[in-house]
């Protein structure tokens, strides 16, 4: 894509949904944590958040290498699906912000 195609709204279309989920997630936090502790929750989210970035990527190859690469790809898609479950659970879908 060269610059005279780009255009300032292009980022938001494939930012759009994740900023979503921020903003809700942020929302949620800030209504339901007690404010004594938004820092250490913020804390923890930020070390899950961004730990097993680096964690994926040096052990991928090695998964690959070991088991294959369909049966990594796959397993993946697995746990990726997998973080979906917490949707099924009525009360998280329905949370009220008073």
């Amino acid at each position: 894509m060269t610059d005279s195609q780009r255009t300032p709204e292009a980022p938001l279309k494939f930012e759009d949904p994740s900023e979503s989920f921020t903003v809700v997630w942020e929302t949620v936090k800030n209504t339901h944590v007690p404010e004594r502790l938004l820092s250490r929750v913020g804390a923890q989210d930020e070390f899950w958040s961004f730990v097993p970035i680096p964690i994926g990527q040096l052990s991928t190859p090695i998964l690959a290498a070991v088991f294959g690469t369909a049966t990594t790809a796959v397993t993946g898609g697995v746990a990726a699906v997998a973080m979906l479950v917490p949707l099924l659970v009525p009360s998280l879908r329905r949370i009220e912000i008073k």
